[in-house]
């Protein structure tokens, strides 16, 4: 599972914001990968001119949550990983993502009704959850 959340500015990045990381406590991802994603963020966040970046991925090989660059360009204080972020329209495509992959595991049906795993739903016997992702 992965998640993203930055800030977005028309004033570029600079190298010094897109090192700056932090991590969390537990089980790291092994030492390259967490190298090759450093850099690719910090690449990406100069391309696209982004202050401040907060990437979470969790996984069976390990985790990686890192916060890069800045949450406010005037006071220059750094992103927490702890910072709430509005994720917004993406919620849905990680919703869809998650459903789709517990239809590949054989857990849920997209042909079933959403009244099956949410009780008192208006019209939830008529509505599926393919409906629902689409």
């Amino acid at each position: 599972m992965m998640a993203l959340a930055g800030c977005s500015s028309t004033v570029p990045a600079t190298p010094q914001q897109s090192v700056t990381s932090t991590t969390e406590v537990g089980a790291e991802l092994d030492a390259p990968t967490v190298t090759r994603l450093d850099e690719a963020i910090g690449r990406a966040m100069t391309e696209t001119s982004i202050p401040g970046a907060i990437v979470g991925i969790w996984g069976p090989a390990g985790d990686y949550v890192r916060t890069f660059g800045v949450a406010d360009k005037a006071t220059r204080n750094p992103m927490q990983t702890d910072f709430y972020s509005r994720v917004g329209s993406l919620t849905k495509t990680f919703t869809v993502t998650a459903m789709l992959q517990l239809v590949d595991q054989g857990k849920l049906k997209l042909s079933d009704p959403i009244s099956k795993y949410i009780a008192g739903a208006p019209s939830g016997e008529q509505i599926t959850l393919r409906e629902l992702a689409q």
